[in-house]
């Protein structure tokens, strides 16, 4: 069975429908929660956990300014409220992986489980919703 995917901006409820479908959890975070998306083994539904939707909605803004980048994990859609997003499923890294990788100066949070490899074994970002605010100093110098 192959889950239906809701265009993004669509209505919470009908990410509820595909949440419901989503039986398999992957990870637990602080915030959020990731499910297996029947029928996508390459997407994961990422669900907050909370009753603000900071962190997906910081990884919605981060991926539309830096997506040209091919840095980060892919987003499929979201919801309206933020509740929901669907994302690229990345591979697990090994320890090493990450030796000779360059972190996109932006984000901050580099431990190994907010990076996965992708189908084609590029390394890319999976949580990415802390990252460094210049100062207006770095602007105006």
């Amino acid at each position: 069975m192959t889950a239906h995917i809701p265009l993004h901006t669509s209505p919470d409820c009908q990410f509820e429908s595909l949440w419901l479908e989503c039986k398999n959890l992957i990870a637990r975070g602080t915030g959020r929660d990731a499910y297996e998306i029947p029928g996508h083994p390459d997407k994961v539904l990422k669900v907050s956990n909370r009753q603000s939707n900071f962190s997906n909605w910081m990884e919605i803004l981060v991926y539309e300014q830096f997506k040209d980048r091919d840095e980060l994990a892919t987003i499929f859609s979201w919801s309206w409220s933020g509740r929901f997003v669907v994302m690229e499923r990345l591979s697990p890294l090994s320890p090493g992986d990450l030796r000779s990788y360059t972190f996109p100066y932006y984000l901050t949070d580099r431990k190994l489980e907010n990076y996965g490899k992708d189908a084609s074994g590029k390394i890319k970002a999976l949580d990415y919703a802390a990252l460094v605010i210049d100062t207006p100093q770095d602007y105006f110098g």
